[in-house]
């Protein structure tokens, strides 16, 4: 009979390797997916130029809040850390924000569907044409691509600041001011250049 040591590494192998299988799938369909958002959006925002930067914005700020907002307002840890007595008091103390994590990266791969990559914009650019008519959302969805850099970059950074600044009641509010205001920035600054 399998040792549990043994039993758990094979356990780890599998679950690696279902989570490799599912990540490649995820980006497969992600590849397919530009038609599907573009045309969901446009929809959405009856091809409004205001509207539709707002759901990229949305979209684009989505990673940096998945990664600081549960981080932000998780209490901060005490000073001195009590026995622990039962499993549930094990399972809070151990709680790990993987699952956050994990949404917040499959985010940050959906919102380069809907966005024209900087360095090799028209293919991208010419499906957002055809699906929108419309020529301020091929302009702004560009600018957007830009301008993602710089909210995921903030995004990180606010989760680091979080991390690292927990116990500061202060930090995790400049965390959550950073990871709220850098989509806001960015669809402004769109906005002002259309």
């Amino acid at each position: 009979m399998p040792s549990g040591p043994r039993r758990s590494r094979g356990a780890d192998v599998l679950v690696g390797l279902g989570a490799l299988v599912v990540f490649v799938a995820y980006v497969w369909v992600l590849t397919k997916a530009t038609p599907v958002v573009v045309t969901a959006f446009s929809f959405a925002s009856d091809n409004k130029p205001e509207l539709y930067a707002a759901f990229l914005a949305l979209l684009v700020g989505l990673p940096g809040l998945l990664w600081t907002l549960p981080r932000a307002f998780r209490a901060p840890p005490p000073a001195v850390v009590p026995s622990v007595r039962s499993r549930r008091q094990l399972r809070e103390r151990n709680r790990s924000f993987l699952r956050t994590d994990v949404l917040g990266l499959a985010f940050l791969l959906l919102a380069q569907v809907p966005l024209p990559a900087p360095w090799g914009p028209a293919g991208k650019a010419a499906t957002i044409a055809n699906i929108t008519k419309s020529p301020e959302i091929v302009e702004l969805s560009a600018q957007f691509a830009t301008y993602s850099l710089g909210v995921f970059a903030v995004g990180v950074g606010a989760a680091v600041i979080v991390k690292v600044y927990g116990h500061a009641a202060a930090y995790r509010v400049i965390g959550i001011i950073l990871a709220v205001g850098a989509p806001v920035v960015a669809w402004f600054l769109v906005m002002r250049t259309l």
